[in-house]
Order: structure tokens, then C-alpha cells, then sequence
């Protein structure tokens, strides 16, 4: 890492460079940072992760970052982080999606929460935002959260100050008319009126002319109303029922999480994190806390027993989430049996992880030192149980459905993702080893006392459906190889490090990466010192695979290949919106 800092200097002389751990920061001239992106990318470093932006209204600049990470065996742990300052009333910042392709929608996400003009960008345009957003950029410190109040309630129609009052006066009771205001509130008329405004793109009339390349061809929407896309929807160019060009859609369930982080300390901030992924919630919060008690400066002072129960939690999570995904894809390819099967069987893990975290769906059980409480007395022979019984059901799987002619028919040869191709386009997870490319981050950089246990990644070579599918499945027989030695490893002690007085973090930055179910996930956080963050990006797998993967997997197959290779990819909508 040394000799490439010594060559990013050599190129630009006023660069600055840092290491910090497996972590090393280049700040670079804006005019120069093409040529050490170039430079970072002939090191090895060719899987990119992460693009954020960071307001600093005090030094009016905004710092744009590039997170770069490496396939390669010997690179695998570290992280370069490569970016610059740039003016904060001219954001301007050449594109990286030349060197990283991956880095497309990253630039997109940027570019309309904090306004950077990526130059050069292939189709610099909205992507989670409304069309017709018309304040300035949600990231940008002088935009602040609105709360619900009499103005929000004015414009909806309503005349009740309070929701619940025992005595209200007269003028706060609503009458008829008030619900007919309810339900045909003015910011629908709003709404209808920009159909007919040219600059706002309502129905995504600007995706639907993307994909239309000449006169055979027409474009159809996958979603929203589709049972299988979720909360979001592809907008697809067909020649006949061939697929020619895709334009992926979202944002329908954008709540501003990022935005939402900086109102609320270390701690508060954990179950509202938790919402996008609630059936992978622990995987979803595990990097989050791992930057954060590197910023409280408690990464050293986590109780051991504490870290095996969040491996247990973490693996509790990957086979809810993927039984949850087998169930769907098995109604996507026809076999409904597979379904309840899946959808019954995950009830095991459930009464496990339920009995550790005292709920069925979101745990919230890790927090900054540890996790909120300890397993009740007999809880370990209970789980050892459940994992046999669960494993048996599992057994059963492969026949009744992965070796199922419908399956095969479905999904062999079916949305083939080369090598290559998963690496520069920064996919991760079972799709990225389902082509061939062997990266876990469990392994590549051990977190939490995974590097104690004794466990396979599996990796598959075809990169089509069947294999992304396989890889999922196989992982579920792994996590309960994790679980059993997780639960006979761990000894008795304290599951937490208990703060005294307000909890402030240093001043500096953090950025962890865990393997949650979906794939590699990551969270940046700055620290001002404060008790809240400054700023907190997160980067969930849902928003690398579909983005990245859609484009170049789905033009050539036929509209009916469309839901099984887009849920081969283990989509979560509300994941990638965040």
C-alpha cells in the first residue's frame, strides 16, 4: 500500500494520504483524480463499493469519496478511499465510471442528494428522489427534516391539531367535508397538474424514451403493480417479447435514512436503520455498529461472548432472509409447494432467534458494545435442536424442487453474469460468487470472531440463475455450521460495555463492511464530536446487484425470464432505497 502512495504522490504532489488500518484515504486535486483512480484500479483495486458526498458548509466545500475494494486474494481486506474537495457552490467532479462502472448509479444517488454534476456521467439524472422535487439537495446541511404540523395538515385538508384529544373543541372535530378533503387532497391537483409540466417527469416519461431505441421497439413497465418487483419497477424496452433495454425505477419507498441519522444519536439511531431490511435486520445494522463503536472508541472493549451472540443473530438473519427469497422465487417459477414449505420452515428459526432478541421480525439486539441482552438459561440446547430439525427440512429442498425440471427450465443458461463483468459492475453477495469469484467478506476481512469458526463460502461458476439460486440455498446449510459452532465456542461473561454519562464520538471517521444475507454491505459514518453523527452513508447490496446487474443480464431474454432472473439477483426495494 506504501508503493501506491508513493505513486499517487508522484502524480499529484499536493496529494494527502492516510492509513488507517486496511483503510487507506487519498485526497487528491479534483483535476487529478482520474489519473489516480487509473492508477488505484492497475493496483488491484477493481471492485468498487461505495460513492458518497459530505457537506461542509463551514469550509464551503463538499468531499466527494470513491470506496474501492479488491477481489484479489491478497487485497481482499483493504479499502482504498479515493476523492477531493470541491467548491460547494460549483460541485463539479469528473466521472470515475470509465475506470469503475460500477460507480453509475453510486454517481446518480450523488448527484441528486447533495447536487455534484459528475462531468462526463452517461445519464446524470434522478434516481430515489421525487421528479418534481423542487428544494435543494436532502443531504446538503442547510436542508432541514420538516416535522408533521399545522402547515403539512392545512395542505392535506385536515383541521385536527392533536390525534388524540379527550375534549376537542368544536373546530377540531372533522366533519363530511373534511374527509372529502382527505381523500382528494390539493397536493393531488398539484400532482395532476405537472402531467403538463415539460421539466417534471410524473410517470417516468424520460425512462420510457430511453428505452425506446427505434420504431420496433416499445416500452412496458415491470411494476409497480407487478406482484413480484416489490416497491419498484423496470422500465423495459421489448422488440416483440424480447427484452432490449432496461431502466431500473425506484426510490418509491425512499424515507431518507441517511438524512435521518443526523437527528439522532449512536443509539436511537439503530431501530429505525433496522426498517430496510427487516428480515435480514441484524445484517442490516451489524456494519453500523462496528463504525460506531470505532468513532465511541469501544471497537477493543466489546465482551467476547457478546460477539459470538451477534454472529448467531447475524446467521439467524441470513436464513430468514434467504427462506423468505426461496418461497417467492418459488412462486415466480411455479412451484407453490416450495413456498409455504419455505415459509413454514423459517417458523423454526424464528422461535430461535425470538427466544435470544424477544421479537419476531426486527431484533434491534445489537448496540455500540455488544448486544442488549444475554441468552435465557437453556437457550443453547434449544438452538443446537432447532438447527438439526431445520437442516432436515433443508435436505428435502434439493429434491422436491432444485432438481426439478420446472426449476432447471427456468433457470439454467438464464440471466448469465460473467465473471468479469460481476466484478466490475461492484456486485456482490451469492451473485458474485455464483459467478465465480470467490469473496465473502466473513473471510476476506474477519469480523466479530468469525475468523474462529470453521465454515465454507460457497462458490459457483455458470453465473446464471440457477447458480445465484444454488448459492443461496447451499449458504443456509454453512450458517448452521456457524450457528452450532458459534453457540458450543461461546463462555460465559458480560454481552455488553456499559457507558457512563453523554456518549460522544471522537472526532474522525469510520467505514465497515460485514457480509450481510444479500452481500457485502458497508457504512461510512463522520463524527464532529458530537453526539450525533455528522454524516452517515450506507451502501446495501440490494442497491449494488439490481442497479448494476439489471442492465447488463436482462436485454436479450424474453419478458417472461424477466421476474426469475430479477429475484435470482435477491432485490429488496426497500433495501436499495434506504
Amino acid at each position: 500500500m506504501k508503493d501506491l502512495i508513493d505513486e499517487a504522490l508522484k502524480v499529484a504532489p499536493e496529494t494527502k494520504c492516510s492509513i488507517q488500518g486496511n483503510r487507506v484515504k487519498i485526497l487528491a486535486p479534483v483535476e487529478s483524480v482520474i489519473k489516480i483512480g487509473e492508477l488505484v484500479k492497475r493496483y488491484g483495486f477493481d471492485h468498487i463499493e461505495s460513492v458518497c458526498g459530505t457537506d461542509y458548509p463551514a469550509d464551503n466545500t463538499i468531499e466527494v469519496l470513491y470506496f474501492v475494494g479488491s477481489v484479489r486474494e491478497e487485497l481482499k481486506s483493504k479499502v482504498v478511499i479515493l476523492g477531493s474537495r470541491i467548491p460547494r457552490g460549483e460541485p463539479i467532479f469528473p466521472t470515475l465510471t470509465n475506470i469503475w462502472p460500477g460507480a453509475y448509479f453510486h454517481e446518480r444517488e450523488e448527484y441528486e442528494m447533495l447536487g455534484i454534476r459528475f462531468e462526463g456521467h452517461p445519464q446524470l439524472a434522478r434516481l430515489l428522489l421525487p421528479d418534481d422535487w423542487d428544494d435543494i439537495p436532502p443531504l446538503r446541511k442547510d436542508f432541514h427534516v420538516k416535522k408533521w404540523g399545522a402547515a403539512e395538515r392545512e395542505d392535506a385538508g385536515l383541521k385536527i391539531e392533536r390525534a388524540v384529544l379527550h375534549h376537542p373543541p368544536p373546530e377540531c372535530i372533522p366533519s363530511a367535508d373534511d374527509f372529502k378533503k382527505v381523500r382528494n387532497p390539493s397536493f393531488l391537483e398539484r400532482f395532476q397538474q405537472a402531467f403538463d409540466v415539460p421539466e417534471y417527469d410524473t410517470l417516468g416519461r424520460q425512462l420510457f424514451d430511453w428505452v425506446q431505441k427505434d420504431e420496433r421497439t416499445i416500452a412496458i413497465s415491470f411494476g409497480i403493480q407487478h406482484p413480484g418487483s416489490g416497491h419498484m419497477r423496470l422500465v423495459l424496452g421489448v422488440d416483440g417479447d424480447t427484452v432490449t433495454e432496461v431502466e431500473p425505477d425506484i426510490g418509491y419507498v425512499h424515507r431518507g435514512k441517511e438524512k435521518m441519522c443526523e437527528y439522532k444519536n449512536y443509539f436511537q439511531n439503530i431501530p429505525q436503520l433496522e426498517r430496510p431490511t427487516i428480515h435480514d435486520s441484524t445484517g442490516m445494522i451489524f456494519p453500523y455498529v462496528l463504525a460506531a463503536e470505532e468513532i465511541l472508541d469501544i471497537a477493543d472493549k466489546v465482551p467476547e461472548r457478546a460477539k459470538y451472540l451477534r454472529i448467531i443473530m447475524a446467521e439467524f438473519n441470513r436464513i430468514l432472509n434467504h427462506t423468505y427469497w426461496l418461497g417467492i422465487m418459488g412462486i415466480f417459477t411455479g412451484h407453490s409447494t416450495m413456498f409455504m414449505w419455505a415459509m413454514g420452515d423459517r417458523e423454526i428459526i424464528i422461535d430461535a432467534a425470538q427466544r435470544l432478541g424477544g421479537a419476531r421480525v426486527t431484533f434491534a439486539y445489537l448496540v455500540p458494545g455488544g448486544v442488549r441482552n444475554d441468552a435465557p438459561e437453556g437457550w443453547e440446547d434449544y438452538v443446537l435442536k432447532a438447527c438439526d430439525k431445520f437442516e432436515k427440512r433443508l435436505d428435502r429442498y434439493r429434491e422436491i424442487y432444485f432438481e426439478n425440471p420446472l426449476f432447471l427450465d427456468r433457470t439454467v443458461g438464464v440471466g448469465v453474469l460473467s465473471r468479469q463483468d460481476a466484478i466490475d459492475l461492484g456486485i456482490v453477495g451469492p451473485a458474485l460468487r455464483a459467478s465465480g469469484v470467490y469473496s465473502d467478506t466473513r473471510k476476506d476481512e474477519p469480523y466479530s470472531l468469525y475468523d474462529t469458526i470453521d465454515f465454507d463460502v460457497p462458490v459457483m461458476m455458470d453465473g446464471d440463475s440457477y447458480a445465484r439460486c444454488m448459492v443461496s440455498y447451499m449458504e443456509m446449510y454453512q450458517s448452521l455450521r456457524i450457528i452450532r459452532q458459534a453457540v458450543k465456542m461461546m463462555k460465559p461473561g458480560p454481552v455488553r460495555y456499559h457507558f457512563r454519562g453523554r456518549v460522544r464520538g471522537k472526532v474522525g471517521e469510520a467505514y465497515a463492511r460485514t457480509e450481510a444475507a444479500r452481500g457485502s454491505i458497508s457504512f461510512y459514518i463522520v463524527s464532529d464530536g458530537k453526539e450525533k453523527p455528522y454524516r452517515v452513508k450506507i451502501n446495501t447490496p440490494s442497491f449494488r446487484n439490481l442497479l448494476a446487474g439489471v442492465k447488463k443480464i436482462l436485454p436479450g431474454h424474453r419478458i417472461a425470464d424477466v421476474p426469475v432472473i430479477h429475484w435470482s439477483l435477491n432485490y429488496w426495494a426497500v433495501d436499495a432505497d434506504r
